[in-house]
């Protein structure tokens, strides 16, 4: 299994609790549903493990609020894991 490390600029929203990771196989199209990417906290780096290896994943970071409410989706990014 390949796994791919992401970093972002932080939002500057104060009211930002932690983000949200999105990847999947196409553009704009995420295996999660909005709302169920992986949480992963107030951090600006996060490693997404268990990919397969020599697959180009596309992946997107939303901002969460304390409430649940969610940004939109970031700029897109692509990698293909190795």
């Amino acid at each position: 299994m390949a796994s791919a490390t992401l970093a972002w600029s932080g939002s500057t929203d104060p009211r930002a609790s932690g983000y949200r990771v999105y990847f999947g196989l196409a553009p704009g199209s995420y295996l999660q549903p909005k709302g169920e990417g992986i949480l992963v906290g107030l951090v600006e780096t996060f490693v997404v493990t268990g990919l397969a290896a020599g697959t180009r994943y596309y992946f997107a970071v939303t901002a969460v609020d304390a409430s649940g409410g969610e940004s939109a989706y970031s700029n897109e990014a692509s990698k293909i894991v190795q």
